[in-house]
């Protein structure tokens, strides 16, 4: 995780079509899951510093040029600016709890997709057991540890990050990319994650008030489409 991501801040203001498809692929490998870790715990005091001034602010000023992104991601540096180190930690563990875990009533905002694509809105839905046939397909299991529905938006995240790093081997190796993962993460981006992410980033933008999920889900929205009009490039190539 280090690794990718010292490669994904080197790389932030670079001029992309001069780097490698492999390195490519290992700096978006970085940056979902980097997204999926924002969306699974909540940071540390540390982390909110790394976030605040360290290596990890380049990354959202890197993420602020994305067209769009300017503030969305201006709404996660004041959250992240909003008092000492110790107690923005703490309001982004209250904030993530009401907004994910069920404590927030009607604010509540699950991250799954089966809450957001199933007529009953509920949990453990059809989405659900797609992505356990997804996780089959590419022969990737759930940590022992991970107790969340395969559906969650950081388990996805995390799939969407194996499967650049699958295409980065493979590209490095053959000196070309692969096409069958270029269409495999087009399509999962296109069923597992624009489907809904979207309408999850709607919701949190109407409920988050501390509003550092928000623009974090609002920015995840604008990387995804531009991944996946990247991915169509290389296909149609």
């Amino acid at each position: 995780m280090d690794e990718l991501v010292t490669d994904l801040e080197g790389t932030a203001n670079a001029d992309l079509p001069r780097l490698s498809p492999a390195h490519i692929d290992l700096n978006r490998a970085a940056l979902y899951r980097w997204f999926a870790r924002l969306f699974f715990t909540t940071a540390s005091e540390t982390e909110v510093i790394d976030l605040r001034a360290g290596r990890m602010r380049a990354v959202l000023e890197s993420l602020a040029m994305t067209p769009g992104a300017e503030e969305p991601v201006a709404a996660i540096c004041r959250a992240l600016d909003h008092g000492s180190a110790a107690s923005v930690a703490a309001s982004l563990g209250v904030a993530r709890t009401r907004l994910f875990d069920g404590i927030g009533g009607n604010q509540t905002t699950p991250p799954y997709r089966s809450v957001f694509t199933s007529d009953s809105g509920l949990l453990c839905q059809e989405a659900t057991v797609e992505m356990e046939q997804v996780l089959r397909q590419y022969v990737l299991k759930l940590d022992e540890s991970v107790c969340e529905p395969a559906d969650h938006l950081s388990l996805q995240l995390e799939v969407m990050s194996q499967l650049a790093l699958c295409a980065a081997v493979e590209t490095e190796a053959t000196g070309a990319a692969a096409g069958h993962f270029l269409v495999g993460q087009a399509n999962f981006i296109d069923r597992q994650l624009l489907d809904w992410v979207p309408r999850f980033a709607g919701r949190l933008a109407e409920v988050d008030e501390f509003g550092f999920h928000a623009g974090l889900a609002a920015v995840l929205v604008l990387i995804l489409q531009q991944d996946r009009a990247y991915l169509a490039e290389l296909i149609d190539a």
